[in-house]
């Protein structure tokens, strides 16, 4: 089973029931990265400690449309500078805007965890691109990441990156040779 839809996982019961049901049935539960950059050398770099994991989403007002900072914020569309529309855990920030914070929670699941990745969502009516900024400080060593993904054509919420990421994943499992693991 493939993944694209990270945030889902914040639940820690359908996180478990999943990988228990993978394990019962000798397969896998693959969660693709998405338009998440630096994953293999943040991951790698987490297994020996991790002091400090962020993540910053940068969109446009229009791709919080749908989510509770629509309620929030009822001026969202007429903003004129950045605003943020939360600052927590990675849990709570993929829980309450599940399609807009995959990023925050491929990141946390694949180094510090949900509750101690620290996520910062934006709203810029500035920006074009959808951002990402990175962070992560342990002992192997820090790296500073910033992307501007194109915003998908159907969905502004997402980026046009992850369907590539999918289709690399499936070419990945389907290859005899397989770069990044």
């Amino acid at each position: 089973l493939m993944i694209t839809s990270i945030g889902s996982l914040t639940s820690d019961d359908l996180y478990d029931e999943l990988q228990k049901t993978a394990e019962a049935n000798g397969s896998r539960l693959i969660l693709c990265t998405g338009s998440l950059p630096a994953v293999d050398w943040m991951g790698s770099a987490a297994l020996d400690s991790c002091e400090e994991v962020k993540v910053t989403q940068v969109k446009p007002p229009k791709a919080w449309l749908g989510t509770p900072a629509e309620a929030d914020h009822p001026d969202l569309l007429k903003i004129i500078e950045p605003r943020t529309l939360f600052e927590g855990s990675a849990r709570k920030a993929a829980t309450l805007f599940p399609k807009n914070a995959n990023v925050a929670a491929m990141l946390a699941l694949a180094t510090s965890g949900l509750d101690k990745t620290l996520a910062r969502l934006v709203a810029d009516p500035n920006v074009t691109a959808n951002r990402v900024e990175l962070s992560f400080l342990g002992a192997a060593g820090k790296i500073k990441v910033q992307v501007e993904a194109a915003p998908s054509k159907t969905n502004p919420r997402t980026s046009a990156i992850v369907s590539l990421s999918v289709v690399k994943a499936i070419k990945k499992l389907c290859s005899p040779i397989i770069v990044g693991l």
